[in-house]
Formats: structure tokens, sequence, C-alpha cells
């Protein structure tokens, strides 16, 4: 079971590189100095949202921190499907990806179970994580049309 899932993670990370959308060389900083100030006032946001979380968010954020995904059977997974090794680099990149996919299709299937009537204590039910990734998959596949007809 845990290998399909990540089978599935791997998959909709090849997905992800096919779909993201591009960012505008205008959007990054051009100086390292705009980077500096940047970082720093991206840290002194961070500092005041955590302080204003309280004990239960604080665990939840930790939690969330310190869980990855194993990266022995990510690169077990990776070998599978592209029978290549994959780079050590490229083995962080895929268990950051995945994660952030994870975290996505949680907080989707969350607001299905709001939908559905559930409180934030009840457990997300095995169909709410389906609903939540046929979701994100189809607004996935909608951006893609939408990008192609735009193109020139």
């Amino acid at each position: 079971m845990i290998l399909l899932s990540l089978h599935i993670i791997i998959y909709l990370f090849i997905l992800y590189l096919q779909l993201r959308p591009e960012i505008p060389n205008s959007v990054t900083p051009r100086t390292l100095e705009e980077m500096n100030v940047a970082q720093n006032t991206e840290r002194a946001q961070m500092v005041d949202l955590l302080s204003q979380f309280t004990s239960e968010q604080m665990t939840r954020y930790e939690c969330y921190r310190r869980s990855s995904l194993p990266k022995s059977i990510l690169k077990r997974l990776f070998q599978t499907v592209t029978s290549t090794a994959p780079p050590p680099n490229g083995l962080i990149i895929l268990a950051a990806v995945g994660k952030l996919f994870v975290g996505e299709l949680v907080e989707k299937a969350r607001q299905m179970a709001d939908e559905d009537g559930l409180s934030d204590l009840d457990e997300i039910r095995v169909g709410h994580i389906q609903e939540a990734r046929w979701r994100l998959h189809s607004g996935a596949l909608k951006q893609r049309n939408m990008f192609q007809q735009h193109r020139l």
C-alpha cells in the first residue's frame, strides 16, 4: 500500500514538473542586497506568525516540520519507475515535493470533511482523500488546458 502511494507521489511529481507555471524574471530579486532584505522580512513574518500560534497549533507545526518521506523507499521507487538511480539532490527534491503534495492533499481532504459537516477533531475518511486527489488532479488539468490555449 505504501509502495502504491509513493508510486502515485512520483507520478504526481512528474505531472507537477510538466504543469508548474513559469516564474517571470521580474518577480525574483535582482541584487544580493534585495535578496537579503527579502529573507529578513520573511523571517520576521515567520517569527510573528509562530508567536501567535496556540500550543495545539505549535504541536501540529512541529510534527509537520519533523515529518518526512523515507528516502530509501523513495530511492527504490524512483529506480523502479525510471530505471536510473536518482542523484542525491534529486532525492531531496522528490521528498520535499512529496511532502508538499501530501500537505495539499490533506488540506483539501480536510475541506471535503468540513463540507460533509465533520468537525476538525474528527478523522479524515478515505473517501475525502480520494475526492481531494480527484479535485487536485482535475484542477491541474484545467490549468494545463488554459495554459495551452493561451500559448502563441
